[in-house]
């Protein structure tokens, strides 16, 4: 077993200015429990992920389907725990500032935000995330958290728009994840 999960890589919810790589994961709750720092260490600890979505969205929110259908879109990862408390729901992503987890009742919070705001909106209408695979999972949490931390460094490895972007990270995490599934793409 890799190292303790460490209240120094996370953290809370505001996000940081500009697009400086941080090396942290922040972390978004939609959960009132789920707050305290502990907690989320005590969930990495002991669950199990029992279902992995790979999802992908515009980059651009100016004619979002013009660059979505161009290549250019954001691509994170959704997936479900299950506890004695219930269901969690859960997205890990990857943008130029740090790595991005969020956890949720509530499955449309996590699919369809990025840190408490809608993911994007191209005015009147939003627009909804689209579904690239899906796949069970019998990888715990805590086997996730040690082979991005540890294994793959994924901290230390800084967001670079053509190499170590969204869709490299969230490849490698729905990878790990997935049963049977594997995630390829073409460009960007």
């Amino acid at each position: 077993m890799g190292s303790a999960p460490s209240r120094s890589l996370i953290s809370g919810s505001e996000r940081a200015k500009g697009y400086e790589w941080t090396g942290k994961i922040s972390y978004y709750h939609y959960v009132s429990y789920a707050k305290d720092l502990d907690e989320l260490i005590a969930h990495i600890n002991k669950n199990k992920i029992s279902k992995v979505f790979l999802y992908t969205t515009p980059l651009y929110e100016k004619l979002p389907w013009i660059f979505y259908y161009l290549g250019f879109f954001h691509t994170y990862v959704v997936f479900c725990t299950e506890t004695r408390r219930g269901k969690f729901w859960w997205s890990l992503e990857k943008n130029g500032e740090a790595l991005i987890l969020q956890m949720s009742r509530n499955f449309e919070d996590v699919r369809d935000k990025n840190l408490g705001k809608e993911r994007i909106r191209d005015y009147p209408r939003y627009w909804k995330p689209q579904m690239n695979t899906v796949d069970t999972s019998s990888v715990s949490y805590r086997e996730l958290y040690d082979y991005m931390i540890d294994e793959t460094d994924q901290l230390n490895i800084r967001y670079n728009f053509s190499k170590e972007n969204c869709k490299k990270f969230a490849k490698i995490v729905f990878d790990k994840i997935a049963d049977r599934k594997t995630w390829s793409y073409v460009g960007l």
